[in-house]
């Protein structure tokens, strides 16, 4: 896997959250900055000029940046010293009557049906094509940390700190299964295919494989010694010596051969599990609480940290990483795999970015909006990337036509 330029050394470039409306104004103007990591950051302006001949208006910066690129939805800057490109992507739609406060979880299928939920309380199902509100979810007790939609759309499942998994259907708004069995609040959860058998891990450090169906816990698979922050199950790759079960097998498990788990854990390790013998494949050490992983495709994984880095791994060579984005310390909050082209890593600085696998790490995509808020959830619908914000605002982008426009390029090969 091949990346150009090296990221650890590369900056970040910002702008005005609000640059698309302030720049649209006559004699607009927004600010825009490139940092790198521990030093100060490069401030420049970026105006709105009328020419008073012709009366024509263009954009002008300062003299540190180059705009290469504007359109109706987005502007591409680049950063003389560095040679780092960001093209600012706008959102399409803004959300701001869901939530009351901050939105801490999101989930949206094929058809525009979400579920989010908030720190006011609020689990909602809502259109987000008609922005309508169609039922709210109550039972959980405290904050739901994590909601998801099975893979048919219709069900949601929600895990809360209340040490409770939640089955809902997505029409009526009714609970027929609560899972209980975690003894800490349950911070992630995964789908095995259909959803027949789930996931579920917790701060109690333990990974449950349960039965929908009966509302059981099949098999405590894995208990660590650190509270598990996220969960990612994947295909394993036939090269993988995934082990045979030591276990007796129960009838209740559905199609959990030949695939792994992923963990991400409080005390900076990630371990990878095979789901149907429950040998532990491998452990990675990175000294920073991991809080979300993802897979680029069945051999390629990433992970992001509470100190800002994002690490790239191979399955097969897990004793040392490919690469990694160090370019930030604000903590990564939630990874979300694009077309098995690249990711998106939400931050808890408000700044989410696209970032190809593999690829030329001095161009980047940015999903504007936060005004340094921090993103917590990342969710897609199959085409346009959605987010949810502390400051209790859910986003919508349209990203599929410039990561397109992109890889045409020829930037990115491996």
């Amino acid at each position: 896997m091949i990346f150009i330029g090296d990221s650890g050394k590369n900056p970040v470039l910002y702008i005005q959250p609000d640059w698309h409306s302030a720049l649209s104004l006559d004699d607009g103007r927004a600010w825009i900055s490139c940092k790198y990591k521990d030093e100060p950051g490069i401030y420049g302006m970026i105006e709105r000029e009328r020419n008073e001949d012709d009366g024509v208006s263009s954009l002008k910066i300062s003299d540190d940046f180059i705009i290469e690129q504007s359109g109706g939805s987005f502007i591409c800057i680049k950063h003389k010293n560095s040679s780092l490109t960001t093209y600012f992507l706008k959102p399409t739609k803004c959300w701001s009557n869901l939530h009351e406060k901050s939105v801490g979880s999101l989930s949206v299928t094929p058809s525009g049906l979400a579920v989010s939920t908030s720190l006011d309380d609020s689990l909602i199902l809502w259109n987000a094509d008609q922005s309508i509100v169609k039922l709210r979810l109550t039972g959980h007790v405290g904050e739901v940390n994590r909601c998801r939609f099975f893979p048919s759309g219709q069900v949601v499942l929600t895990a809360g700190s209340d040490v409770r998994l939640k089955i809902w259907c997505a029409k009526t708004g009714q609970c027929p299964v609560t899972l209980v069995g975690h003894t800490r609040p349950v911070t992630d959860v995964a789908f095995v295919d259909r959803g027949k058998n789930i996931l579920s891990c917790g701060r109690d450090g333990v990974l449950k494989l349960w039965n929908c169906g009966d509302a059981s816990c099949i098999y405590n698979i894995i208990k660590l010694p650190s509270a598990i922050n996220a969960c990612k199950l994947a295909p394993a790759s036939s090269k993988l010596n995934l082990g045979e079960p030591k276990h007796k097998i129960s009838d209740k498990e559905v199609n959990t051969e030949n695939k792994i788990v992923l963990l991400g854990c409080e005390d900076g390790t990630v371990h990878c599990v095979a789901l149907k013998s429950h040998k532990k494949l491998f452990t990675i050490n990175v000294n920073s609480a991991v809080n979300c992983l993802c897979f680029i495709n069945n051999e390629y994984f990433i992970f992001g940290c509470q100190d800002g880095t994002i690490f790239l791994y191979s399955i097969f060579g897990p004793s040392k990483e490919i690469y990694s984005w160090k370019q930030s310390n604000s903590t990564v909050l939630s990874l979300l795999d694009y077309k098995n082209i690249g990711f998106f890593a939400s931050r808890a600085d408000g700044t989410v970015e696209f970032c190809f696998t593999p690829g030329n790490s001095l161009v980047k995509i940015s999903l504007t909006g936060s005004d340094c808020d921090p993103v917590y959830d990342l969710a897609t619908d199959g085409e346009d990337i959605y987010t949810c914000c502390r400051d209790s605002k859910i986003r919508r982008y349209r990203v599929k036509e410039l990561i397109k426009d992109l890889s045409k390029l020829h930037l990115f090969s491996g």
